[in-house]
């Protein structure tokens, strides 16, 4: 059978927003937001751009010192991390070390994290903070001389060079400023002109340009204004990293916002004029400004694909996948939700032993709360779990897990067995304080966030043996922008005794379409305590699988 001529997009139905993408050689690499997901920044690879999996992150852990990363729920209000955490970063590749270099500014800091590793894979290793916030920055390694730049910053773009080793500011000097807001700055040298490539004001890219050296003068000019994704319910693309092939082709990967999913990678080239100035190849009809993403454009290149969501391998596949518990360390895929207690959870015996970590009544305050990304249009995840060691208050599931959740799971009552309950749980919510985002420094900041409401039980049976399969199905197509932004998408909860016949337990779960907190749906497993710490959960596998809701 022939390879196929071209590639659809998106490129992975998943939650990877700010993409970063570069290449090494023949190797692709990209690194994504990931908010207060830890370990944060998954870092993905590619031969192709078009398959890509899991092989690390940038940011082995949040802030161990601070305890709102960790979910520490000591005080009158529980600190939490929620909103905050990795934004979009910067990732690139210094050839006179072979090191790779990853910054992020951390919300809920006022500094810029330095990570190195001499493999994308890791480990890496943490360098002193810079002590500023680079907002939304874009780092440039100088292929003339080896200086190092980052431009950052909203209404106005700050370039700041960096001293030999990367790691301190030597000099800041503003190069734009703006009556728009401007985010997600990206900087490059193609050519021998320098480009910052930035998003204005969420739908709109732009892209400033100096022949005459990193800090200026720039011209500016727009390279896309609100054009359409082809996938329904989907936002403008933006917000975005320009990457090179080896034979000198040029491609933007940008997100388009998908929610419920999140914001999702989209692929398209780019073609520069005799003056140098980029765009984005893309459809327009007569009088149309704005234009089309195309659905397919044609392959990048000959690769075989590494693996990953979108492509099979480690990651979410297209087809059916069973995730294992085998090995030493968990696969690149799986994320906590904030900092997990490492002497809470291990792999044993082909299983992975969850204890509770907090005595709590709410599941967005629960550590430990495993997480994986849902892929599009749909999916399906099934874990098979050994219910025998929980204890009395213990509270064990699988959750449609973000600010606003539901889970099937298992709640237990007393000591020994036949004293539990399978319940299915809707309405536990967290939310920002305020409002989400407030204005420090001049720049943009992640608030406060508190606990809503722990949810609301709609429907219990008794647990009938120990070892129980719960399933839960979800909707994620996009429904966010069109005719789509008021459609339902929706999630079901089974559980099963074989891993065969399913039976549902209660009502299908309406998923919020909001932007809050700005991630998407994931699936979440959890297990934490009511009343006492002391029990576990094993956890044999989960089966991920993709499927093609209609309607």
């Amino acid at each position: 059978m022939p390879p196929p001529s071209t590639f659809t997009n998106p490129i992975l139905w998943e939650d990877l927003p700010d993409p970063e993408v570069i290449r090494v050689g023949e190797k692709y690499y990209m690194s994504a937001s990931s908010f207060h997901f830890s370990p944060g920044a998954p870092v993905l690879e590619s031969t192709d751009l078009v398959h890509w999996g899991y092989i690390g992150h940038s940011l082995p852990a949040l802030p161990e010192h601070d305890a709102r990363f960790s979910l520490n729920t000591a005080g009158k209000r529980p600190a939490m991390a929620y909103g905050k955490g990795v934004w979009a970063s910067t990732l690139k590749y210094r050839e006179s070390n072979g090191l790779f270099y990853f910054y992020s500014p951390l919300q809920g800091t006022d500094k810029t994290c330095v990570f190195t590793a001499a493999d994308p894979a890791g480990p890496w290793t943490e360098r002193p903070a810079i002590e500023r916030f680079y907002y939304d920055l874009g780092l440039l390694v100088d292929d003339g001389d080896d200086e190092m730049y980052i431009a950052h910053g909203t209404k106005t773009i700050e370039v700041a060079k960096l001293g030999k080793d990367g790691f301190s500011e030597v000099t800041s000097k503003v190069v734009h400023a703006s009556d728009s807001y401007l985010e997600g700055a990206r900087m490059y040298k193609i050519k021998g002109t320098y480009y910052i490539w930035l998003t204005k004001d969420w739908d709109t890219q732009t892209v400033l340009k100096s022949t005459v050296g990193p800090f200026g003068p720039y011209e500016e000019r727009d390279v896309i204004r609100g054009m359409r994704t082809p996938i329904a319910g989907c936002g403008s693309p933006h917000q975005g990293a320009l990457v090179d092939t080896s034979d000198g082709k040029w491609y933007y990967m940008a997100f388009a916002d998908a929610y419920p999913a999140g914001r999702i990678p989209v692929l398209a080239p780019v073609v520069f004029d005799e003056d140098g100035w980029p765009s984005v190849v893309a459809d327009y009809a007569e009088g149309d400004e704005k234009g089309v993403w195309r659905l397919e454009y044609p392959v990048v290149g000959v690769g075989a694909a590494t693996g990953g969501g979108g492509g099979g391998g480690e990651g979410p596949a297209k087809s059916a996948k069973r995730f294992e518990f085998t090995g030493s360390q968990l696969d690149h895929v799986w994320e906590w939700n904030h900092n997990p207690d490492n002497s809470k959870w291990r792999l044993e015996d082909g299983q992975l032993v969850l204890e509770p970590a907090t005595v709590t009544e709410s599941l967005h305050l629960a550590t430990n709360t495993l997480t994986l990304r849902t892929t599009g249009p749909g999916s399906i995840a099934t874990f098979c779990i050994d219910t025998s060691k929980m204890r009395d208050g213990d509270r064990a599931g699988v959750s449609m897990f973000r600010d606003e959740s539901a889970y099937i799971g298992i709640h237990h009552h007393k000591g020994g067995s036949g004293n539990a309950s399978l319940v299915y749980v809707d309405g536990a919510k967290v939310a920002p304080v305020g409002i989400p985002v407030g204005w420090l420094n001049g720049r943009p900041a992640a608030l406060d966030w508190e606990c809503v409401s722990d949810g609301e039980l709609r429907a219990e049976v008794p647990l009938k043996e120990n070892q129980v399969w719960l399933r839960v199905k979800v909707d994620v197509r996009g429904a966010f922008v069109g005719k789509t932004q008021t459609a339902d998408r929706k999630a079901s909860f089974e559980y099963s005794y074989d891993g065969e016949g399913f039976e549902q337990l209660g009502p299908v779960y309406t998923l919020t379409q909001s932007m809050a907190g700005y991630i998407g749906y994931r699936f979440a497993l959890f297990n934490f305590a009511t009343k006492a710490l002391g029990g576990e959960i094993r956890v044999r596998h989960c089966d991920f699988e993709t499927w093609e809701p209609t309607g």
